[in-house]
């Protein structure tokens, strides 16, 4: 059969990440289209009740699975260095460790997510006429956790061998049985938000499946058997040490935007429904500039491993410019359009949550472009194998800029424009610190002897 992995160290350099970005960006499309399914079926079948009670908690639901995905994504640093050095023995054991932490960590994270959410509820003052349908959602959404982690985990190795094209074929399959089982158990059962989490849930059990049966050799992984996981010492102490900063930082943005869902929760069920929709409306934004990020970070690691570090640097410049140029046309599509596309999303009866909508999203639309260069040059980073001050930057820059917002100006003024300016500070300040240091990097990693005697750049 034909090998789908990507050898990136060859081509032209933006070919490679177009080819690679394709079939990510779509397939996050796809994944995303999981809660974007819920919001459009519960907010027409259910009302702006049932799309606050998802919104109010999505901080919440990411925070623990970041974590446990951010760590392996320190095996997806290394594979792809083994993969780009031909280190095929290395990259299995790698491969095998990384699915056994799948299996052992979603399973903890059902049983302590199911246990602790009530608390977790009350901590970000949801309100209490959605509190029910809430937590009804929180604990069905947990049970299937084991799920979500393994599919991200198989996806995160297949992308590291520089094969983008099987997620997304296994995540139009499994989204497509996200939307039948939603208008199912929403529309016809009439189960509420509960049926949405179960639609959720069983969706990501076959997406899980199906990409675990792809690892195999015909996608460059090698002999992969999930009766074969297990935790192989060497692997894993370079997974941890890679992956735990990298951990962190997927688990502190869900921190620190918990903390500004708790403020927008406590403006009423109106402004959380409105900032709900402006989550449906932007997340294409974030589908852009996470998948070129996880383009750059593969072509790094590849390279890296080859040793071909003037093509590292070309690459990284090459995919910051082509995400800054798609976020900024997104930008400007959302602040044309916002509101026709909002509509989309509630009944009629619900409208008057649009002008809060608008407002908001004009706002925040001609300032997404600052995102992506924090986005880019840490994926950059990451992918040469440094984790660890990417993650403190990022806890300083972006997460502690939050926090301290929260803190201390959102009190100043309650309004929710003053609460969601939040996040560009926190871009323009993550911007300016990577754009710091990547320049201090590049000539301590990313230069090769001759470069560093000439002092070419």
């Amino acid at each position: 059969m034909r090998d789908k992995s990507l050898d990136m160290t060859r081509g032209v350099i933006w070919k490679n990440l177009l080819v690679f970005f394709l079939p990510i960006v779509a397939g996050n499309f796809f994944q995303q289209f999981y809660t974007t399914a819920d919001a459009v079926i519960v907010g027409q079948f259910v009302g702006k009740n049932g799309l606050a009670a998802v919104d109010s908690v999505y901080s919440l639901l990411k925070l623990p699975i970041n974590f446990f995905v951010g760590l392996s994504g320190g095996a997806a640093i290394i594979i792809s260095q083994f993969f780009g050095a031909g280190k095929k023995r290395e990259l299995l054991d790698a491969v095998h460790t990384v699915v056994a932490f799948g299996l052992a960590g979603g399973a903890l994270l059902s049983v302590i997510g199911a246990a602790t959410a009530p608390a977790c509820l009350r901590w970000l003052d949801v309100p209490e006429d959605i509190f029910p349908l809430t937590l009804s959602y929180v604990r069905i959404y947990y049970a299937g956790f084991v799920f979500s982690m393994l599919y991200n985990i198989g996806a995160g190795i297949l992308r590291a061998v520089g094969n983008s094209q099987t997620p997304f074929c296994v995540l139009v399959v499994s989204g497509g049985v996200n939307v039948v089982l939603d208008l199912i158990f929403v529309g016809l059962f009439r189960w509420g938000v509960s049926g949405a989490a179960l639609a959720t849930a069983a969706a990501q059990m076959v997406s899980a499946l199906l990409v675990l049966n792809a690892l195999n050799e015909k996608n460059g992984v090698g002999r992969f058997s999930v009766r074969q996981a297990r935790f192989h010492r060497p692997a894993l102490r370079s997974i941890v040490c890679l992956g735990l900063p990298v951990g962190l930082q997927a688990s502190l943005y869900p921190v620190a935007n918990m903390m500004i869902q708790g403020a927008a929760n406590g403006t009423g069920t109106n402004n959380i429904a409105a900032w709900a929709l402006c989550g449906k409306l932007d997340f294409v934004i974030w589908l852009a500039a996470d998948s070129l990020a996880a383009a750059i970070s593969t072509f790094v690691a590849q390279n890296y491993g080859a040793g071909q570090f003037a093509r590292v640097r070309r690459g990284v410049l090459v995919g910051t410019g082509m995400t800054a140029s798609l976020v900024a046309a997104l930008g400007a599509a959302l602040y044309l359009w916002n509101e026709p596309l909002g509509g989309l999303f509630v009944n009629p009866s619900d409208h008057d949550v649009i002008p809060i909508m608008a407002k908001l999203m004009r706002f925040l639309s001609p300032l997404y472009f600052v995102y992506v260069f924090g986005e880019a040059l840490s994926a950059a980073i990451r992918g040469a194998g440094e984790t660890l001050r990417p993650m403190l930057l990022t806890l300083i820059a972006t997460c502690a800029s939050r926090v301290l917002w929260i803190l201390f100006v959102v009190p100043r003024s309650r309004g929710l424009i003053t609460i969601v300016a939040s996040y560009p500070v926190s871009w323009a300040l993550t911007a300016v610190s990577f754009a710091v240091y990547y320049r201090i990097f590049v000539r301590k990693r990313l230069m090769s002897p001759a470069e560093e005697t000439t002092g070419s750049y």
